[in-house]
């Protein structure tokens, strides 16, 4: 959390600068190996941006979070979606549940929707689309287990595709 932080607030107060707003979603991609090599660091900063801590048990494990109240953290909550790597999948379950949680409650929080993006956008999925909470709440996403990339590298490679749309079906069907 300590690193994630000062990342987050520079990544944020750039945008601000750049755009004049704060960023209404953001994309992350969360490997496995960086995670390790990182101690989680990408992942702290994930929960950092969506305006949560991590509650730690007795052995220093993430088990759940604690939501930051808006008037100490200071700046709106920000929607983020993660696709996560194979690996990622395999080794870190409990970690994408944590994830998982922390939009949920987020989400499901009674905030102004200008301050809580994350809830700003489920609903709006909800009305555009007819779709439960629970669909629109996701955020996490993965191949299916024991698939690894999304393969759109060898449709490229092997020159088979005619338009870019079809490069995007395949990254879709595979997450």
């Amino acid at each position: 959390v300590r690193r994630a932080e000062p990342v987050v607030d520079a990544l944020l107060a750039r945008h601000l600068k750049e755009a004049g707003s704060y960023p209404a979603s953001m994309a992350m991609v969360l490997w496995g190996i960086d995670n390790i090599k990182t101690e989680g660091e990408a992942v702290a900063q994930a929960l950092s941006l969506i305006g949560v801590a991590p509650r730690r048990d007795a052995m220093n494990r993430a088990t759940d979070v604690d939501v930051i109240p808006l008037a100490k953290l200071g700046r709106p909550r920000i929607d983020v979606v993660m696709t996560v790597s194979g690996i990622f999948r395999d080794l870190f379950g409990s970690t994408m549940t944590l994830l998982d949680t922390a939009v949920r409650r987020v989400a499901a929080l009674d905030e102004p929707t200008e301050l809580n993006l994350i809830k700003r956008n489920v609903e709006a999925q909800i009305t555009e689309t007819n779709c439960s909470f629970d669909e629109a709440a996701v955020r996490v996403f993965s191949n299916a287990a024991g698939n690894y990339g999304t393969n759109v590298n060898f449709m490229v490679l092997d020159s088979q595709w005619e338009d870019s749309a079809e490069l995007g079906a395949l990254f879709l069907t595979r997450k």
